[in-house]
């Protein structure tokens, strides 16, 4: 891994490091909802962005989380807030 990596890349790499050790689909799920309950918005729109542009830097399994998140495959009850208390 390049240490010039933008931090939306760098940050989504080390979270498929913890996540690809489960089954695909599942990795892709739980990556998928830990981008959507903890990233902001603006990260997220950079990761789609680059998506879209095809950068080819990209895990392949950070590809398809964020599919995931834009094709709605993430339940809304598994990404509630955590409760204060």
């Amino acid at each position: 891994m390049s240490t010039g990596e933008p931090p939306v890349v760098r940050l989504g790499h080390d979270l498929v490091r913890n996540f690809e050790s489960l089954p695909r689909e599942k990795a892709a799920e739980e990556l998928a909802t830990h981008i959507k309950k903890f990233w902001e918005p603006r990260m997220r729109h950079e990761l789609l962005a680059r998506i879209r542009r095809g950068d080819t830097d990209l895990h392949p399994l950070l590809v398809r989380a964020a599919e995931d998140l834009v094709d709605g495959d993430i339940d809304r009850e598994e990404v509630r807030e955590p409760s204060g208390g």
